[in-house]
């Protein structure tokens, strides 16, 4: 399997990215907070046969960089984040964009801004609008983020919402805030506040404008998605279908790993 590596620079981030594969449909996937290109990992493998993949580290996420101005990276620059790394792939065929938690307001902020650019968009762990679960998390990420303890945001994220991901993946998450840099906590800490300040996905992203074919995947027992979410957006989008994964919660499949089967269904359909 061809591999590619490298750093693109656009305006004032440095974007590292990985693509795996030669095919002439490019498959982009858009992480969560804090989440790095690794947990993209699975899906590389899975569908690098099939797709041109490509996995990146959010500016603030990661080994990305942010070389001048402030930590906070608005959703209108991660959305042009994602159309440089498009640009850079210039897909010889079609392109299908995969986010997933917050990486699904960009991608689907993207689908919505260049409708005419993605075929095919899949959304996991969709929301709409921050729950009351989800901002009583933010707010103690905050206390931690002031008391600059950054360990312990492991131990939220995994005990909040993540009791069900196999070890090796807490683990990850465990060594991840452990090694925390003050540029990246401070990053994160604008993330949180993004959330909050965002307010209903209709208002920063104008999903009647999406052409691509939709879908949606949440699971059941996520508790800070408020499943209603998926079913307005249903009404909302042109072409969405939604699919509801019985005991499965925010994680989706890092907790059960035959649900790439269900995005395999979606992505590989022609009809």
């Amino acid at each position: 399997m061809k591999t590619e590596k490298g750093i693109i620079e656009y305006d004032r981030f440095a974007i590292p990215y990985r693509r795996y594969g030669d095919h002439p449909n490019v498959l982009i996937c858009v992480s969560g907070i804090l989440q790095t290109m690794a947990v993209w990992r699975a899906v590389a493998k899975r569908f690098s046969p099939h797709f041109s993949v490509i996995i990146f580290d959010m500016p603030g996420v990661g080994r990305s960089q942010i070389l001048n101005g402030s930590a906070h990276v608005t959703v209108q620059e991660q959305v042009q984040v994602v159309h440089a790394l498009v640009q850079h792939a210039n897909p010889e065929g079609e392109l299908t964009l995969a986010g997933s938690s917050w990486g699904t307001a960009i991608a689907a902020g993207y689908a919505s801004e260049y409708p005419e650019a993605v075929q095919k968009l899949v959304l996991s762990s969709f929301g709409m609008q921050p729950n009351a679960e989800m901002e009583s998390i933010i707010d103690r990420a905050k206390e931690l983020y002031e008391s600059r303890d950054f360990a312990a945001g492991a131990e939220l994220i995994v005990g909040m919402f993540g009791q069900e991901i196999g070890l090796t993946y807490k683990r990850q998450i465990a060594s991840q805030f452990e090694n925390l840099s003050d540029a990246n906590a401070d990053a994160f800490y604008e993330h949180c506040l993004n959330i909050l300040t965002l307010g209903h996905l209709k208002d920063a992203v104008d999903l009647t404008k999406i052409s691509a074919r939709t879908l949606i995947v949440n699971g059941s027992e996520d508790r800070i998605i408020d499943l209603d979410d998926m079913w307005e957006a249903q009404e909302i989008i042109a072409h969405c279908e939604c699919l509801l994964i019985e005991g499965a919660g925010h994680f989706l499949h890092f907790e059960r790993e035959e649900i790439l089967d269900d995005y395999e269904g979606f992505l590989l359909d022609t009809a």
